[in-house]
Parts: structure tokens; C-alpha cells; sequence
């Protein structure tokens, strides 16, 4: 049957981006903790062209399930697809669980990642804010003397603001 093939294809299709991703986010996470200008910069073509592998895979899907319902079957997700074209659960459920085992693991290294960014930002905005206060003035971070330690804000956050 044509749709096995095509489901088959599409799962490893699937795990070849999916595999693509994971190794891409590694090396980010590798990059944003030890910072090279270069590196970061073709980080962005990787990612970029993961994105693509990503959609394409997507659309690939689609086509699968689009077919599926044109022969009559109940192709909500792939996973109900397979429940109902392979006799043997068996063949199709191990690919499918490691293709949502990966998508965690693409999910927990976006996660910390994003996490890493966020920290090296806030880092960012309080070496601003010494450079703004010259650091002599009310900053967020460090209260001066005789000043609550929980600070509402600081020089160059009340100024914007």
C-alpha cells in the first residue's frame, strides 16, 4: 500500500531534521555559554535551513494526511493513521515514540537555550545601566547603602520609563 511507504518515508524523513535540530541546538548551547561572534553568526544559517527540513517535513505530513482522507481514512494525526493501516502496532509505534521522544528533547534544549539567552540579557541591560548611572547612581541591582535591598527600579529603568 502506498500510504505504508509513505508513512515510513516520512518517519524517517522525520527523525533525519528531527536528529538535524537537536544537533543544531546543541551546538548553540555550546556557543551561547563560550560566545564566538563567527560561530553564532553560521549558527543562524543552520538553524535557518533546519527550519526549512522542518517545514518540508510538515508539509509531507499534510500531503500524507490529505491522501489518507481522500481514500477514507480517519487521519487526524499520523499516530491514528498508523492505529488504523498497520495491523502490527509494533512497526509503526517505536518510530513514533522516538519521534516524540526527540521532539521533547528539541523542546527541553530550545527551553534551555532560550533560558541562557535571557540570562545573558539581563546581564546586558544591568552593564548598561552601570555605563547610564556611571555607576554611581540607584541601580535595580544593587541598592546603595542605607537603600532597601528590594529596589523598584533603578536609574537608567526610571529614566525610560
Amino acid at each position: 500500500m502506498i500510504i505504508k511507504h509513505e508513512i515510513n518515508t516520512f518517519l524517517n524523513q522525520l527523525a533525519t531534521v528531527q536528529e538535524k535540530i537537536l544537533d543544531v541546538l546543541t551546538k548553540k548551547q555550546t556557543l551561547l555559554v563560550k560566545p564566538e561572534k563567527e560561530s553564532l553568526e553560521t549558527m543562524t544559517t543552520e538553524e535557518e535551513h533546519s527550519l526549512i527540513l522542518l517545514q518540508q517535513s510538515l508539509d509531507h505530513r499534510k500531503k500524507i494526511l490529505e491522501s489518507a482522507q481522500k481514500q477514507g481514512f480517519n487521519a487526524d494525526s499520523i499516530q491514528t493513521l498508523c492505529e488504523q493501516i498497520f495491523p502490527n502496532p509494533r512497526e509503526w509505534r517505536m518510530l513514533i515514540n522516538a519521534a516524540q521522544n526527540r521532539n521533547r528533547q528539541i523542546r527541553y534544549l530550545a527551553l534551555a537555550n532560550w533560558t541562557v539567552s535571557q540570562k545573558s540579557l539581563i546581564h546586558l541591560t544591568q552593564i548598561l545601566e552601570m555605563i547610564e548611572t556611571r555607576g554611581q547612581g540607584n541601580t535595580t541591582y544593587k541598592p546603595q547603602k542605607g537603600q532597601k535591598k528590594h529596589s523598584s527600579g533603578g536609574g537608567f529603568v526610571d529614566r525610560v520609563a
